[in-house]
């Protein structure tokens, strides 16, 4: 559940696909030479120490237990055939019955789910695996707020304003103060507003424009407007006013405004090849339609297509014209003098053809002597520069910047370029700073990217009805991580995509930072999130959404941050997995808030040695009153982790010994950072291996074992693991 840098190349991290087969597993019985723990006969019909009587009734959301039906399952104590045999290979990966029962519904474990976390977001998937891991069933991606980023314009102030796509044609603008004075790599998130939401009508909103009285103005294409906005502007508010009127034009990709008492013009760059002009703008503001179209032509021919980048400069209009956007060769410029004059069509000045120009979405040109025309050329990821030739106004190819597929361009304080780029898939997006020496080729130097407010998922908790909530990370400059929910999880069909932003807790109210390991009561009226960001764990009302605060708060852990919970519904009890290798025992858990920290502290050992380094997942069985753990050791490493096993941890407390461990050579453990338990197999989400893995019989382990797991299947970064039931 943490998010690892991995410096190691191994085709575990490169692997696209999630999921990809079940290792055929024929272990010998657990436990090796060490003594056998289990009860009865040694001859393969003893009873499995997991076994019950009746099924205990516990919760139904992360329980090591399934939920109780009607009437309790019964068992033969002899052969135990409703759990199996406790050696040899293990073929029966249900957690309760298949034969013997009293005619009610038997409740056994259904599908295994676990969270996949690489370490880019769009790449983050929930899958669901068959209890036997020997294939997926299910397999989700993650939708979050941000699909791509478009246009960026930087104010005098040095403000950045970037338009971004969202899902299902509801973009937004990100406004990110200072952006172009202090540029550093780091993350951009939601910057420091945004600005999105029904209220704003934005749809796929491209070009953007400082404008005058403090508005800046957005091109939006699939609404066929140009939107205004308060620079002040936040949240879901609606345009200070609207140009629908554009002309001949059905849509504008982008606007470019030319301030002062004899300008006062906006111009609109149509993707019909067509400019639409509005006159005395700051006083009309468009709502009459243009006063003037301008039809670029060339021998009395139009020449224009589809043009995407405007800008003016003097008296010279430059616009660029993507053509095709399919076509890597057919982009063009156009220069048109005295452009306050123009009228309908006009003959061209210059046209540049050739060379890198495929798709120029947006060009801009910078002052001096003389004057620089920069262009965004997407389709050929380049930025070009052209100057005037010596002693002549026509723009000449000087050189250009390999930057992968950028998407425009905005002129900053000392000679500096701000770029937007825009590659495949949210995850390379970024805003870019370019420095322009004054001799030499111009440089990236900041790249700033991650946008949108999930950087990742994390853990997985399943409510009884099926539904799901899953944490997230999210950059601290757009309010840290939260956790989200979606109704019916279990029966959302395969390859579809569940969405991150319409339910879930978010905002700096809710006050999480990382969050990690989270559970529900079997009430399902408490969520609890352990918070690595500030060594909390935070309680919410699931069915409050939004930026909502904490009920209340878990601020003293009894040392540092815990990494994940498990809750004892019957006990009020909550266990938790700090990450200094140590366990944290609340009694009392809901009832007293939290208020007087741990009740207990368990430190585990072997031998006589403390052995605790790293714990992350946890799970308490309150039949057997075992706590299981893991422990990722150095989460640097690949091969240190380990499983261990604490008996009585209902009143375990101090230098406790693990009755059993897993670790050494031999296993897959290296970041096992989380686990489920269904009264008898353990699965294990491990991350450093990109595996789930399955221990069958775990509660017949003792002493140290160096053995590898019954079964796996890989999970890229799998990073969580919940066990969803069948129903009564």
């Amino acid at each position: 559940m943490h998010k690892y840098r991995f410096d190691r190349s191994s085709s575990l991290f490169l692997a696209n696909a999630l999921v990809l087969a079940l290792s055929a597993c024929n272990n010998p019985a657990p436990g090796g030479s060490d003594s056998d723990t289990s009860t009865g006969t040694t001859d393969g019909t003893e009873t499995d120490p997991s076994a019950t009587d009746t099924l205990p009734s516990t919760d139904p959301t992360n329980s090591t237990v399934p939920p109780t039906t009607t009437d309790p399952v019964t068992t033969d104590a002899t052969t135990d055939d409703t759990v199996g045999p406790t050696t040899g290979p293990d073929t029966d990966t249900s957690s309760t019955s298949d034969t013997e029962t009293t005619g009610e519904p038997v409740i056994e474990v259904a599908r295994v789910w676990a969270t996949a976390n690489p370490p880019l977001f769009e790449q983050d998937r929930i899958v669901a695996l068959t209890p036997a891991l020997d294939a997926a069933t299910t397999t989700l991606s993650v939708l979050g707020d941000v699909v791509s980023i478009q246009s960026v314009a930087v104010t005098q102030m040095g403000h950045a304003i970037i338009t971004y796509d969202a899902p299902e044609s509801a973009g937004g603008v990100i406004i990110k103060t200072d952006l172009a004075d202090t540029p550093e790599d780091g993350p951009l998130g939601l910057g420091d507003r945004v600005i999105r939401g029904p209220a704003t009508g934005l749809q796929t909103p491209k070009g953007v424009e400082v404008g005058p009285d403090g508005v800046f103005l957005v091109a939006d294409t699939t609404a066929g407007t140009i939107k205004a906005f308060e620079f002040d502007a936040e949240g879901d508010v609606a345009p200070v006013f609207e140009i629908t009127d554009l002309g001949s034009s059905d849509a504008v990709w982008d606007v470019h405004y030319a301030p002062g008492g004899n300008a006062d013009v906006l111009y609109a760059a149509g993707t019909n090849g067509e400019v639409q002009v509005y006159e005395d703008f700051s006083n009309t503001m468009g709502q009459a339609g243009p006063d003037r179209t301008i039809i670029p032509i060339a021998n009395g021919s139009k020449v224009s297509v589809n043009l995407h980048g405007v800008a003016l400069v003097g008296d010279n209009l430059f616009l660029s014209d993507v053509g095709d956007p399919m076509d890597a060769a057919d982009g063009q410029i156009f220069r048109i003098e005295n452009p306050a004059d123009a009228d309908g069509e006009v003959e061209v000045t210059q046209r540049i053809q050739g060379g890198d120009l495929g798709n120029p979405v947006d060009l801009e040109v910078s002052g001096g002597n003389p004057e620089t025309l920069w262009v965004v050329e997407k389709a050929n990821d380049k930025l070009l520069r052209y100057r005037p030739g010596l002693l002549q106004q026509d723009f000449e190819f000087v050189d250009s910047l390999d930057v992968v597929k950028p998407e425009s361009v905005a002129l900053a304080t000392n000679n500096r370029l701000i770029l937007a780029g825009n590659p495949d898939g949210l995850d390379a997006d970024a805003v870019l700073e370019v420095v322009v020496p004054l001799l030499g080729a111009p440089t990236i130097n900041a790249t700033i990217d991650r946008l949108g407010s999930i950087t990742s998922i994390q853990s997985l908790a399943l409510a009884g009805a099926g539904d799901g909530f899953i944490g997230f990370d999210g950059t601290a400059v757009s309010n840290g991580g939260g956790a989200f929910s979606t109704a019916g999880l279990i029966d959302v069909a395969d390859g579809s995509t569940v969405d991150a932003i319409a339910t879930r807790i978010w905002g700096p109210a809710t006050g999480v930072i990382a969050p990690k390991g989270i559970t529900l009561d079997s009430a399902q009226t408490r969520l609890f999130v352990a918070d690595t960001g500030d060594s909390t764990i935070k309680v919410f009302d699931p069915l409050t959404f939004g930026d909502a605060p904490p009920v209340f708060v878990f601020a003293e852990l009894g040392g540092g941050a815990v990494w994940d919970i498990d809750y004892d519904d019957a006990n009020d009890r909550l266990f938790a997995a700090g990450i200094d290798g140590t366990v944290r025992v609340f009694d009392n858990a809901l009832s007293d808030e939290g208020a007087n920290g741990p009740a207990r502290l368990i430190t585990p050992t072997h031998e006589d040695q403390n052995i605790g380094v790293n714990l992350h997942g946890i799970q308490y069985d309150p039949v057997s009153k075992t706590l299981i753990l893991t422990d990722v050791g150095d989460a640097m490493s690949d091969a240190d982790g380990a499983i261990y096993l604490i008996a009585d941890a209902d009143a375990a407390e101090g230098d406790v010994a693990v009755t059993a461990l897993i670790a050494g050579d031999e296993t897959h453990l290296g970041n096992p950072v989380d686990l489920a338990f269904d009264g008898k197999h353990l699965y294990v989400a491990e991350k450093a291996q990109s595996r789930v893995l399955r221990y069958d019989d775990i509660l017949g382990y003792s002493g140290a074992n160096n053995v590898a797991e019954d079964a796996f299947i890989e999970v890229t970064n799998a990073e969580s693991v919940r066990i969803e039931w069948t129903k009564p």
